[in-house]
């Protein structure tokens, strides 16, 4: 039976009534919409028309329903609702959320202190340690994957998309329904061994989000090359400056935390999100909104996508935080490096997917 496609007024799942569009995504159209018995707004992301009869679209589309349907987080998006019937296209309904994207917040604003970034950090490492915990990993943690709302109380993430998260008894490609030796991620946050397509763990995820708040307080990504080739062999040899180097004002135990999240090995990287989180604590102060410092970013385009109304928000100043703990040696993260250059040369070997 044909589908028919989603558009302005279409009533869906015999309940939902598709208002606008608010969001577009390389997988799906992310619409504002009402339930009609009880006219709760809430945001439905649609699969695209020309991926419905696609099998591994579908099952990575399903995947990210039913990969956070059992999670309870205030910094996971809740998915409220999931069909997929023969004579509409598969949608997902999920809470409405008012913000925009870390990646279009950095991008209007720049650079933000290390108070805001440690504070949005640990609300991420909240929603990832009840993933991980879960047996999920994210897999594709990045700016256009953490939503920021700001209200009176200050600012909250959620973390969005699930699309290409694994279980940790699954293998990688069963995972996405790819081939095995598939590159799943977003190249420049994705963490050495995903670049090798080794399997991963919650440390994959925790790489992912050090490279966020690298981005957050220098405006750079850890490792910053155009070329995607090059870009592949940079992750896995290259190790990244420390935050302080690209911004003097960076505390450097706090750069310290950060080159531990980069390490190449996991084995090096904290073990856990809630050891992360511990080790960010003393720098992250109430997540209000804080002015932007003065360091220029160099963010390149990226599309947005989730289920948002993007809003501009006026900042206070910075708050005082607390003094941090002692600084790690440098020298220790330097030294144990992985040298596996040669593995990145063959790409003929996966495909890269990301979003």
């Amino acid at each position: 039976m044909s589908r028919t496609s989603a558009s302005f007024g279409t009533l869906l799942g015999q309940r939902y009534e598709l208002r606008q569009r608010i969001g577009v995504g390389a997988m799906g159209l992310v619409y504002e919409a009402a339930r009609v018995d009880d006219g709760d707004e809430v945001a439905i992301k649609v699969l695209q028309q020309h991926l419905v009869d696609n099998p591994a679209i579908l099952a990575r589309f399903k995947r990210e329903a039913h990969a956070t349907v059992g999670l309870s987080d205030p910094h996971l998006v809740q998915v409220k609702d999931f069909q997929c019937n023969p004579d509409e296209p598969p949608f997902m309904v999920m809470e409405l959320l008012r913000g925009q994207t870390l990646h279009l917040l950095l991008k209007q604003q720049g650079p933000m202190p290390v108070a805001r970034a440690a504070a949005l950090a640990l609300q991420t490492l909240s929603a990832l340690g009840t993933a991980h915990r879960a047996g999920v990993i994210h897999r594709d943690i990045k700016p256009d994957n953490l939503f920021v709302t700001s209200t009176e109380a200050g600012e909250t993430v959620k973390v969005l998309d699930f699309g290409v998260a694994r279980l940790l008894n699954e293998d990688d490609a069963a995972a996405v329904g790819a081939e095995a030796g598939a590159w799943v991620g977003t190249p420049s946050f994705m963490a050495p061994e995903q670049v090798r397509c080794k399997p991963v763990d919650a440390r994959a995820d925790l790489y992912s989000l050090g490279a966020c708040v690298f981005q957050m307080v220098t405006g750079r990504q850890p490792i910053d090359v155009a070329d995607t080739v090059a870009l592949f062999s940079a992750i896995v040899e290259r190790v990244p400056p420390l935050a302080t180097e690209l911004r003097p004002d960076v505390p450097e135990a706090f750069s310290q935390v950060l080159a531990k999240a980069l390490h190449k090995n996991p084995a090096e990287r904290f073990t856990s999100a809630e050891e992360m989180a511990l080790a960010l604590a003393p720098w992250a102060a109430p997540a209000a909104s804080a002015a932007p410092v003065e360091v220029a970013p160099e963010l390149g385009p990226e599309p947005t996508s989730g289920p948002f109304i993007d809003i501009t928000e006026s900042l206070p100043p910075e708050p005082v935080v607390p003094a941090p703990p002692a600084p790690v040696r440098r020298s220790s993260l330097r030294k144990r490096l992985w040298v596996v250059g040669a593995t990145v040369v063959g790409l003929g070997v996966g495909v890269a997917l990301w979003l």
